[in-house]
């Protein structure tokens, strides 16, 4: 109800009343006649076209499932296509199935070189030693002995073979050698030695295989592994500057607690067949054969050749330390007599060899390991 105000008021609140009333009978209507009406079609306005953001973003590479079920799919695609108009569609398909097979193989062998590479083992092939004059070569000689075992359980040796190698790896002597004690132990898994080698014609007497080794040791510089029981056996000594063993190198060496063994060693040595696998990428002393002392001679040689400049550093160090360490006691007019290093050998044999080894070593190994 209207309040007591001025007319005009009262007439537009009625105005406006009656327009809604007839909006809503009007959209009322309309609905009605959308509802009976029969259904056709509605055009939608086409939206404005927006052009969108540019993806910056880098694609994912499919992995290798997708993209097979990628060519499969589409190889699908085609022969169904060609199928309504070639009559072989059958070997169309086949030849599809073929292709991708070799392909699957292709990729199959691929991956397997890839995977052998990776775990293929690396083996060091010997590397060619620099230009060695016919002057120097025929310094070097290299060296070693077969025993058999004497007396209760063959646990003595004596020499049984003794072979020596040039610096070309050629055979310069190779003599079986006769055993006067009785044999207990010809060791011929490791040896090679047979009672029949020994009882041949061919075996020389100790004495001169002995004396055709003096002769030929004599100026040169020895190589070889483990010589201390090559020495042994042969009844032979060497000057220390003239050898190269390699089981002495402190580099072919390795390392341990000098608290777990009993002589407080820092070093010990390797195996010859290790060494030679590991740095030269050789084979020998392969299990179930026997020994060849020619070819260990020669492993000893190439592990020498290859190593050669840092070794003889090394020996030039030691032999000057030498020096000084033999003329450390004498007098001025003493050391002009001191020709040669046999000479300083002698002189440090007679002051002790511990003082002397302990500083220097014993042909080229660790100051700390006993032979």
């Amino acid at each position: 109800m209207c309040q007591p105000q001025p007319l005009t008021s009262c007439l537009t609140i009625k105005a406006n009343a009656s327009l809604r009333r007839s909006r809503q009978w009007k959209d009322q209507s309309e609905n009605l006649n959308t509802n009976n009406a029969p259904t056709t079609k509605t055009t939608v306005p086409p939206a404005k076209t927006t052009t969108p953001k540019k993806n910056t973003r880098r694609k994912r590479r499919p992995t290798k499932k997708e993209q097979k079920q990628q060519q499969l799919e589409s190889d699908c695609c085609d022969t169904s296509s060609t199928a309504s108009t070639s009559p072989s569609s059958d070997e169309s398909i086949s030849s599809n199935s073929k292709q991708l097979k070799k392909s699957n193989s292709t990729q199959r062998r691929k991956r397997s070189n890839k995977s052998n590479k990776k775990t293929r083992p690396k083996i060091v092939n010997i590397i060619s030693a620099p230009a060695v004059s016919a002057e120097e070569k025929a310094n070097y000689i290299a060296l070693d002995c077969e025993m058999v075992g004497i007396g209760p359980g063959g646990y003595q040796s004596r020499l049984a073979r003794v072979s020596l190698v040039n610096w070309d790896g050629e055979t310069v002597y190779d003599a079986l050698v006769q055993v006067v004690e009785k044999v207990t132990d010809y060791r011929t898994f490791v040896s090679g030695i047979t009672e029949e080698d020994l009882l041949s014609d061919e075996a020389v007497t100790f004495d001169e295989a002995q004396s055709a080794v003096t002769i030929l040791l004599q100026d040169k510089i020895l190589v070889g592994h483990g010589l201390k029981n090559d020495f042994h056996v042969l009844g032979l000594t060497h000057p220390w500057y003239a050898i190269r063993d390699t089981a002495k190198y402190e580099p072919f060496m390795k390392a341990v607690d000098p608290s777990s063994n009993p002589t407080g060693a820092t070093h010990i040595p390797k195996k010859l067949k290790v060494l030679a696998k590991d740095k030269l990428g050789m084979l020998i002393q392969e299990e179930g054969k026997p020994h060849s002392p020619e070819e260990d001679a020669m492993a000893a040689l190439e592990l020498y050749k290859k190593h050669r400049g840092k070794w003889e550093k090394a020996m030039s160090w030691k032999v000057e330390r030498t020096k000084t360490i033999a003329l450390s006691g004498l007098g001025h007019h003493s050391m002009l007599h001191i020709a040669t290093l046999d000479e300083m050998d002698a002189i440090c044999n007679s002051r002790g060899s511990s003082k002397l080894d302990r500083c220097v070593g014993h042909g080229g190994e660790s100051a700390l390991v006993e032979d």
